[in-house]
């Protein structure tokens, strides 16, 4: 497979990773590196071979790039993501797909109008405790699903919003305009969508809590919601970034016939159920996973599908999915009721 000629959008830490990674997938290219400070991208571009651009429009420009890898502030994905699809380029931008449904409803029209493909990073699906999971519960390891719980609670100091850690420092996520949200946008989409992959199953409907407690922004630093799920069920999230200690980050997914539990190390089953090789009544710990470039296997999957005229694996319906249940989650504390998840739109040209 011939491997995809990738534009990098963005040299802050994550899109150095992301860069480094996608080169190593052998599925992708580098052809190029554009960042508005552009010291710290001429120094990635050397890092990777890569020519600099001065310029997004001029990378945009070059017919040899036939895609672009965005990993910029929240506000940019939507306007960098349409410049780039009217000029021809697939999309991979990094999570989550816009701050807004209407801005995400924009990106899937003009991808669609160029006909070019849409990706979003929720690349943590491709962790092996994460593929394990969807597999036992595929088997029938927990029956019918009847609850989620997600538990994510870690410290944001004050450099992480002012991006004092950043080769670029920016405060862009202090800003709700610019990021759309806190720790549920920021963090917790992730955990979000590899649960959704996880079990198959959606948010349907929405409450929550949420508060800026803690942290030097505008916005949530702590939220809590429960949600109405697809098949019925009952999920929770409990999340904040002003918990200090220890992290505290765990998934818990029950049904009729048993418990999976993720946390950082791996994860642990109980079945009612002889599964896996396992006996049956008993809790089973999973604790060695190989190490898996996740990024790698997410430009892969994309590489894949652009050259064989596919749908990717985690496309715009994936990224517009998770959008619309935070969206929901914010919009439910605003209103103080609950908010039905806006489903996806389907084909919008």
């Amino acid at each position: 497979m011939e491997p995809l000629r990738i534009g990098i959008v963005g040299a802050g830490a994550i899109a150095q990773r992301n860069a480094k990674e996608a080169a190593a997938s052998g599925a992708a290219k580098i052809a190029g590196v554009f960042d508005l400070n552009h010291k710290v991208a001429r120094d990635m571009a050397k890092a990777l071979s890569a020519p600099f651009f001065p310029s997004y429009e001029a990378l945009l420009a070059d017919s040899t790039i036939e895609a672009v890898l965005l990993s910029v502030p929240h506000y940019l994905h939507k306007p960098m993501t349409v410049e780039a699809a009217s000029c021809g380029k697939h999309v991979l931008v990094e999570k989550p797909m816009a701050n807004t449904l209407d801005e995400a409803r924009e990106m899937i029209a003009c991808c669609e109008k160029n006909r070019v493909q849409l990706t979003v990073n929720y690349s943590f699906r491709y962790l092996p405790k994460v593929q394990k999971a969807r597999q036992l519960i595929q088997e029938g390891a927990l029956g019918d699903i009847t609850g989620i719980q997600i538990i994510a609670h870690q410290f944001k100091d004050r450099g992480y919003w002012s991006g004092a850690r950043s080769n670029s420092p920016d405060d862009w996520r202090a800003s709700k305009e610019k990021c759309g949200g806190g720790v549920l946008i920021m963090n917790v989409c992730h955990v979000i969508d590899y649960v959704s992959f996880i079990t198959g199953l959606k948010g349907t409907r929405v409450y929550s809590e949420y508060a800026t407690l803690g942290s030097p922004a505008e916005v949530e630093d702590i939220i809590s919601v429960t949600a109405r799920l697809s098949n019925g069920g009952i999920g929770s999230i409990s999340a904040s970034s002003i918990m200090r200690g220890a992290d505290q980050a765990e998934e818990r997914i029950w049904g009729t016939k048993g418990t999976i539990i993720l946390d950082p190390e791996g994860l642990s089953l109980y079945s009612t159920r002889p599964i896996d090789g396992k006996r049956p009544g008993k809790l089973f710990r999973y604790a060695k996973f190989p190490n898996v470039s996740w990024t790698a296997e997410w430009v892969k999957g994309f590489t894949s599908a652009v050259r064989h005229g596919a749908k990717p694996a985690i496309s715009s319906q994936e990224g517009w999915d998770n959008l619309a249940f935070i969206s929901a989650a914010y919009q439910s504390m605003e209103k103080g009721v609950p908010v039905e998840v806006e489903p996806y739109p389907g084909p919008l040209q």
